[in-house]
C-alpha cells in the first residue's frame, strides 16, 4: 500500500509540473480578434495571432519604418538616432548598423535585390546602399521643370523590378512621385481624389467656382504609406478616411479595390504584402487589419493601451502608437511602436494559418484541397464568412452552382449568389421549357374541348354557377372594384363619391390586405434583395409605422380639406385613399414574387415596377382628391402639400409626447424606487 501511495504521489507531482510548464510557455491574446459576419456586423472570432517577442533593448528613438530582408534580417529606420538598425530575428542580436553623415531623419526604408533605399525627409533625399551598407548614390529633388511642387521631403519609398522609385513626400499633394533608376522624374503615379464634406458640397452648389476656390480648400488627402509587391503592384494607405483607405493600384494608378470589401479604420499608417499576396495594414491606434489578395477583409486584432490600460500600460501586444509592420518568412508579424520605441512580434494561430493555406490552395487552383482546408476552418468557426465565401467561389469554379448558392447565402454574398443562381435558373428553364410547351398545348386543347362540351350540354355552366354566384356578391365585387379604379380612376371615384360602389367594409378589407402585402414585402423578399433579415427587424416598428403614416395622411387630408371647403368626409377620403393605392399594392406583391426569380442583373425591372406603382398610385390620389373634394388641379396641389405638412407636424408632436412620456416614466420609476428604498431602510 505504501508503494502504491508513493507511486500516486510521483504521478501527481509530474502531472502538476508538466501542467505548470505548459501554462508558462503558452501565450494568450491580449486583444480580441474581430471580423465581419454575414450580416455585415463587427463581431469577435477566434484568436488569429498571439503576442510573442517584445524587444526593448535596441535603443531605438522614434523609429518610423521597418522591413525584412534576406535571412529574416529586420531593417529598422531608427529616425531619432539617424541610423538604420539591422536586427537578426533568428538569434536576437544586432547584425549591423548603417549610417551616413548626411542622414537627417531617415523615415522610410525599402529592401530589394538592388539594395537598401532610405527615404530621409530632413535631408530631402533618398539614399541608396548596397545590402552590406555601402553607399551607392542618392536621389535628390527633381530639377526638371515638369516637377513644379515646392515640396519633396521623402518619408516613404518603394522600388519596382525595373529600379523605378515611388516616393511619398510630406506635403506633396499631387500624389506619389515616380523616378527612374537614373533619377529622372517620370511623373506622378497616383493621387487621392478630392472628397468634399457635406458643408463643402452645399457651398459648391451655392457659390461660383471662383468663390468656392477662395472659400474652401480642395486639396486631396495625402498618403500615409506605400508598398510594392513582387509583381511590382503598388499599395497605399491614407489616413483620415475609412473609405478606400487601403488601395491596390493598377499600372495606371487606379484603385483595384474600389468595389471590394476593404474595411478599415481612419488611421492607417503602414501596409505590407507577403509572398502569398496576403495584405497587412497597421492603424496608429494599434489595430492590425488583414485582407485577401482581392482586398476582402479577413480579420483584425490588436489594440491601444492608451485608454483601457492606464494602470498597466506595458501589456504585450498593445501599442501606444503603431507606426509600421512587416512579416518574416515564417508568417510572423513584426510591429514597431514609435512612441514606446519597441518592436513587437506576433505568431499566427492554427485558425489564421488554415485560412492562409486555403487561400493559397484556391489561388493555385487546387480547388478540392482548398475545400478540405476551408472545412477545417469551419470546424474552428462554423460561421466563418471568408470560409463559406471561398467554398462558394470554389463550387462556382467547379460548376456546382446549387452548393455555391448555399454557401454564398451563409456568407451574405449576394453578388456571388446572384451569379450562381443565374446558372441554376438557366438550367431549370432549359429543363422546364419542354414541359411548359406541352402543358400549354394540353391547356389549349382542354379549353377548346370543354367549350365544345359546354356548347352541347351546358354542364360546364351548371358546374361554374356556384363559383359565379360567389363572385356576384356585393362585398366581393366591391373588393375587386379596385382594378376598375386602376383603369378608370375619375369615373370610379365619382361612383365612390356618390356611394354607388365600394363600402367602408370593403375598404377596410383592402386596407388589411395592403398591410399584409407591405409586411410580406418588408420581411420576405428573395435573398438577393432582402438586405435585412426578418429576425433582425423590429416588427412592432413596421406595424406601427405603416398604420400611423397611412392614417396620419388620411387624417391630415381631412383636416386640410375641412378648412378649405372640401366636400369629402373622412369616410370618403379613407375609401378613396385605399382604392387609389391599388397599383402600389400590385407593385409590392409583384416585386416580392419576382425577387425570388430575378438576379442582380435584372434589378432594373424591380425598380421600374416600384416606380410605376408609386407614380400610378400618386396620380390616382391626385385625381381622387379632385373628384372627392371637387377641387381644381391648383387646389389639389396645395391640399397635397398641406397634407404632408400636417403629417410632419403630427409626427413631431407624437415624437415629443413619446419622449416626454419616457422621461416621466423614468422619473416616476426612480421616484418609486427611492421611496421603496427609504421605506425599507
Amino acid at each position: 500500500m505504501r508503494k502504491l501511495k508513493w507511486i500516486l504521489v510521483v504521478i501527481l507531482s509530474i502531472t502538476l509540473i508538466f501542467g505548470i510548464q505548459f501554462e508558462t510557455k503558452a501565450a494568450s491574446a491580449t486583444s480580441y480578434t474581430m471580423t465581419m459576419n454575414a450580416k455585415g456586423r463587427y463581431v469577435r472570432t477566434q484568436d488569429a495571432y498571439l503576442p510573442d517577442k517584445t524587444i526593448t533593448s535596441l535603443g531605438l528613438s522614434n523609429p518610423q519604418d521597418m522591413m525584412f530582408g534576406l535571412n529574416d534580417l529586420l531593417y529598422i529606420a531608427d529616425t531619432g538616432n539617424r541610423r538604420i538598425v539591422v536586427y537578426n530575428t533568428k538569434n536576437g542580436t544586432v547584425h549591423q548598423i548603417i549610417t551616413h553623415p548626411d542622414f537627417g531623419q531617415p523615415k522610410g526604408i525599402f529592401i530589394s535585390s538592388r539594395g537598401i533605399y532610405v527615404a530621409d525627409s530632413t535631408a530631402n533625399t533618398v539614399f541608396w546602399f548596397e545590402t552590406d551598407g555601402t553607399y551607392i548614390r542618392q536621389y535628390d529633388r527633381p530639377t526638371t521643370p515638369s516637377y513644379a511642387d515646392p515640396n519633396y521631403n521623402p518619408n516613404k519609398v518603394v522600388v519596382d523590378n525595373r529600379g523605378n522609385l515611388y516616393i511619398h513626400g510630406d506635403g506633396v499633394k499631387d500624389g506619389i512621385i515616380q523616378l527612374s533608376n537614373s533619377g529622372e522624374f517620370l511623373g506622378y503615379f497616383t493621387s487621392n481624389k478630392v472628397q468634399l464634406s457635406l458643408t463643402q458640397q452645399i457651398y459648391k452648389f451655392l457659390f461660383t467656382e471662383e468663390q468656392f476656390e477662395n472659400f474652401a480648400s480642395r486639396d486631396p488627402q495625402t498618403f500615409s504609406s506605400l508598398f510594392i509587391d513582387k509583381n511590382s503592384m503598388v499599395y497605399t494607405t491614407t489616413m483620415g478616411t475609412y473609405r478606400n483607405a487601403i488601395k491596390k493600384h493598377n499600372t495606371q494608378g487606379g484603385n483595384i479595390f474600389a468595389n471590394s470589401r476593404t474595411f478599415s479604420f481612419t488611421d492607417a499608417t503602414d501596409i505590407y504584402v507577403d509572398e502569398q499576396g496576403i495584405i497587412y495594414a497597421s492603424m496608429q491606434t494599434g489595430t492590425i487589419f488583414v485582407y485577401t489578395a482581392d482586398g476582402d477583409f479577413i480579420f483584425n486584432f490588436g489594440a491601444s493601451n492608451n485608454l483601457e490600460n492606464q494602470i498597466n500600460p506595458n501589456i504585450s501586444g498593445l501599442f501606444t502608437k503603431l507606426a509600421s509592420l512587416s512579416v518574416d518568412s515564417k508568417g510572423n508579424i513584426w510591429t514597431l511602436d514609435d512612441s514606446k520605441n519597441f518592436v513587437q512580434s506576433f505568431v499566427p494561430t492554427e485558425y489564421a494559418l488554415k485560412i492562409y493555406e486555403a487561400l493559397n490552395l484556391y489561388n493555385s487552383r487546387q480547388y478540392d484541397q482548398s475545400i478540405q482546408v476551408w472545412n477545417e476552418v469551419l470546424r474552428l468557426n462554423q460561421m466563418s464568412v471568408i470560409a463559406h465565401d471561398n467554398i462558394a467561389k470554389t463550387y462556382l469554379q467547379q460548376e456546382r452552382y446549387e452548393d455555391a448558392m448555399h454557401h454564398f447565402e451563409l456568407a451574405g454574398n449576394r453578388t456571388g449568389y446572384s451569379e450562381a443562381y443565374w446558372e441554376v435558373r438557366n438550367v431549370d428553364i432549359q429543363a422546364a421549357l419542354g414541359v411548359l410547351i406541352i402543358g400549354l398545348l394540353v391547356f389549349l386543347v382542354t379549353s377548346k374541348t370543354l367549350q365544345i362540351i359546354n356548347h352541347r350540354t351546358q354542364k360546364i355552366t351548371l358546374i361554374m354557377t356556384p363559383v359565379k354566384s360567389f363572385f356576384d356578391r356585393k362585398i366581393i365585387k366591391d373588393i375587386f372594384y379596385i382594378f376598375r379604379v386602376m383603369r378608370h380612376p375619375m369615373d370610379s371615384f365619382y361612383e365612390i363619391k356618390k356611394g354607388h360602389r365600394a363600402t367602408l367594409t370593403s375598404a377596410l378589407i383592402l386596407y388589411f390586405i395592403l398591410f399584409l402585402v407591405y409586411l410580406n414585402f418588408s420581411i420576405n423578399k428573395g435573398f438577393i434583395y432582402q438586405f435585412v433579415a426578418a429576425e433582425d427587424m423590429d416588427l412592432s416598428a413596421i406595424v406601427i409605422g405603416f398604420f400611423s403614416i397611412t392614417l396620419a395622411l388620411i387624417i391630415s387630408n381631412y383636416l386640410d380639406t375641412s378648412i378649405h371647403d372640401g366636400l369629402g368626409g373622412i369616410k370618403q377620403i379613407f375609401i378613396m385613399f385605399i382604392y387609389a393605392v391599388g397599383p402600389l399594392m400590385v407593385a409590392l406583391l409583384s416585386t416580392t414574387m419576382l425577387s425570388f426569380v430575378l438576379t442582380y442583373n435584372e434589378v432594373f425591372f424591380l425598380d421600374l415596377l416600384m416606380f410605376i406603382g408609386i407614380g400610378w398610385s400618386f396620380v390616382n390620389i391626385f385625381l381622387g382628391i379632385i373628384e372627392i373634394h371637387d377641387y381644381t388641379a391648383k387646389q389639389t396641389i396645395k391640399s397635397l402639400l398641406m397634407t404632408v405638412l400636417f403629417t410632419i407636424i403630427i409626427a413631431v408632436v407624437i415624437i415629443i409626447l413619446v419622449m416626454m412620456w419616457e422621461q416621466l416614466y423614468m422619473f416616476l420609476e426612480a421616484l418609486i424606487k427611492e421611496v421603496i428604498r427609504n421605506v425599507i431602510s
